[in-house]
């Protein structure tokens, strides 16, 4: 897999520059002509949007998929309704001033886990607001511990996946990193003047730093990845925006904004026919494109030499898939030889050498096909030449070429293939009918595909209501929840053979919970251990990369109550909280003259009282589920249904829904229902909500802080701090 380019030729000519004008792009792996010099779209463009991969720095995107803007000449948050098609003033919040609602010479916005910032550059600090209701909850500012030069002043935002704020500062050219929940955590030093900052899916922080020619990559501690200067080597990395964005900034929101029917908004009326806004959330009459960069406009792209490996081949045909847009154009041409030659020599070949010759023009996203018509040749040597306006490129994500030819003409006579020209036109007019037989054959070829779950068809047959993923679980007595997202249904068909022998055991329910809960090993990862570097999926043609074993350990998930017992051995176990000899106070045995009190013991037939521990625990037993599956009320049923079916009959099981917390008493089971990450530093007044995270410490002085206490601790420069 990969391209398999031609070697670059020892002496440049004219016809060696045009392979320089076809490219390999960056991340994407597809053959597309190169950005002519100096039209491509810039990462330090004004806006913030790194060239339009990322939202301007002054718009942010809501959990509901609600867009909002700031404008910053007005101080005033917008929010856009996609029904009138314009941007709608939010009432009560912003305006000029020192106020706790009022901003001054404000930047930027972000909104992450339900929450709105502003960096209020001007009054120094970072404003928090609820995206429900625009409620203040907090400021976020450096504490005095940070030890800054100058006042800070916030100009860009950006989260990373773990809910952490990276926050630029202009006056100390740095960027102030803080927890999820407000704690200022380190600054990170040593960048200067950053205009613009972003981060991709996989929580690397690009910085526009001012007086430097590209843009810096850092992790989450600061640590340097290195520099990139083009679009289109990042741009993978970042998940696709619904509009796009021009090099002014312009927001393109008309495909956001369908037609509505008369009676689902009070006024049909658009404000522009074309739906592009400014950075103000003006309309712009002057609309410019908001495509990308211009491209070269002529390129070739030479293949090394394919080894067919057969003596004389007759090679059959090119097929190509990609797309080619309207005003631009591709010519494939092939050249066979019994033996090799290089790249100057290919080069020296006349026009005439080179067979085929087909040109593809104008398709989408698709395959499109020609019949080789070079002679007979052990190698072949592909050349795709490429034209354009320079408005759009071709773009091929793959090639794939058949051989040897098998044509339906050895079902014909021997004269329709007599000599070479008339043999020639018989496979061309036979490769009308081949094709189509080709596709039958190629059905029965891949049938194999049909009984592999991972490739069979999942659709739902119109006509039966039955999917072939379903009916092909039924052969072997699966049922399969539909409810369940389709890799997993097809995941758990590919494992029924190793979950049938162990059904009914924990072991068995267990694997069947990681995988509905997308714990497998192949899915999660520790950081590191398996380098991420896209958030698209690659094109078919990439040469794939060998994953690294993942370190990380799935957890239990499964408690089995009798486990829950605190035994007393003999001989080993000493009396304590941590042995308990067990007795009738387990079920609550009622015996008369010793202990029966109304209310409080029961009165039980069964004669065993030795063996209540057994009676009581050992079918029972607990699930510890990620929360996120209690709000959705269709993966809580698929879950439901999942424990009643895999659950022994006599069993009772308990769905325990974990976040991440750790309560003393309620969730502490290190493990299975709590997540330990660091105890919290007390309560900020104004800054942190009474609740299970906030914890009311001692004062300062108890703490080893300095304090000044008239005849108590009063001693300048000792136990006292005079501010």
């Amino acid at each position: 897999m990969g391209w398999r380019r031609a070697a670059p030729p020892t002496h440049p000519s004219p016809e060696s520059a045009l392979l320089d004008n076809v490219e390999i792009t960056p991340d994407c792996c597809t053959l597309s002509l190169r950005p002519a010099s100096g039209s491509s779209r810039s990462l330090a463009e004004s806006s913030g949007s790194f060239g339009g991969i990322t939202l301007p720095a002054n718009v942010a995107a809501g959990p509901d998929g609600s867009l909002y803007l700031l404008d910053t000449s007005a101080a005033e948050l917008k929010r856009f309704d996609a029904c009138e098609c314009k941007w709608k003033t939010v009432p009560c919040f912003g305006g000029k001033g020192k106020g706790p609602r009022q901003l001054a010479n404000a930047k930027s916005i972000a909104i992450c886990s339900g929450n709105l910032f502003v960096a209020d550059t001007g009054n120094h600090r970072l404003a928090v607001f609820s995206v429900h209701g625009f409620i203040l909850r907090s400021f976020w500012s450096p504490p005095s511990s940070a030890d800054l030069a100058n006042e800070w002043e916030p100009n860009a935002i950006a989260f990373d996946g773990k809910g952490r704020a990276f926050v630029t500062d202009s006056a100390n050219g740095c960027v102030h990193r803080f927890a999820s929940y407000g704690r200022w955590e380190t600054c990170l030093a040593g960048f200067g003047k950053v205009t613009s900052i972003a981060v991709d899916c996989h929580d690397r922080v690009y910085a526009v730093v001012e007086g430097e020619a590209g843009v810096r990559v850092f992790d989450a501690e600061g640590a340097k990845l290195g520099n990139v200067s083009r679009v289109d080597e990042i741009a993978s990395r970042f998940p696709r925006l619904p509009f796009a964005i021009d090099a002014q900034g312009n927001l393109h929101l008309g495909e956001l904004c369908p037609e509505p029917p008369a009676e689902s908004c009070d006024s049909p009326k658009r404000p522009s026919p074309h739906g592009v806004f400014d950075l103000a959330g003006n309309v712009v009459t002057a609309v410019s494109s908001a495509a990308g960069p211009l491209y070269e406009k002529a390129g070739t792209y030479l293949s090394d030499a394919l080894d067919s490996a057969l003596y004389k081949c007759q090679w059959h045909r090119v097929i190509l898939r990609g797309k080619v847009p309207g005003g631009t154009r591709l010519r494939v041409s092939t050249y066979t030889a019994e033996t090799l030659l290089t790249t100057e020599q290919l080069l020296d070949l006349p026009q005439d050498a080179w067979q085929t010759k087909q040109l593809a023009q104008k398709f989408d996203d698709g395959e499109w096909d020609c019949l080789i018509t070079s002679g007979e040749g052990r190698y072949l040597w592909l050349k795709l030449d490429f034209k354009s306006s320079g408005a759009q490129t071709p773009t091929i994500e793959s090639v794939r070429i058949e051989f040897p030819r098998i044509s339906l003409q050895r079902y014909l006579p021997a004269v329709f293939g007599e000599d070479p020209a008339g043999s020639s036109f018989t496979d061309r007019f036979l490769s009308i009918f081949d094709t189509t037989l080709r596709q039958i054959e190629s059905t029965i070829d891949n049938q194999a595909r049909y009984f592999d779950p991972l490739s069979t068809p999942a659709e739902i047959d119109p006509k039966t209501g039955v999917d072939f993923l379903s009916w092909l679980a039924s052969w072997i007595g699966l049922t399969l929840d539909r409810q369940w997202p389709e890799a997993k249904r097809r995941q758990l068909l590919k494992s029924a053979a190793r979950l049938y022998h162990l059904r009914g055991t924990r072991t068995g329910l267990w694997r069947q919970l990681l995988l509905y809960l997308g714990m497998t090993p192949d899915t999660i990862c520790c950081e590191g251990d398996q380098a991420q570097e896209r958030c698209t999926p690659r094109p078919s043609n990439c040469e794939p990369k060998e994953d690294q074993p993942c370190a990380w350990q799935p957890p239990p998930l499964i408690l089995e109550h009798y486990q829950l017992r605190r035994w007393l051995f003999v001989g080993e176990g000493r009396l304590g909280s941590q042995a308990v000899l067990w007795g009738k106070r387990i079920v609550g045995r009622s015996q008369l003259d010793a202990g029966a009190q109304v209310s409080n013991t029961k009165l039980i037939t069964t004669k065993d009282p030795y063996r209540d521990p057994f009676h009581v625990y050992a079918h029972k037993f607990s699930v510890f589920i990620p929360v996120c599956f209690e709000k959705s009320d269709r993966l809580r049923r698929s879950l439901e249904n999942l424990l009643e079916s895999e659950r022994p009959a006599h069993t009772e099981v308990q769905m325990i829904f974990v976040g991440p917390r750790f309560r003393i008493g309620f969730q502490s089971m290190i493990g299975l229902d709590s997540v330990v990450g660091r105890y919290p530093e007390g309560v900020i007044l104004g800054g942190t909500p009474l609740g299970a995270a906030s914890v009311l410490t001692a004062s300062p002085e108890k703490q080893g802080a300095p304090t000044f206490e008239v005849g108590r601790r009063s001693r300048v420069g000792l136990t006292t701090k005079l501010e």
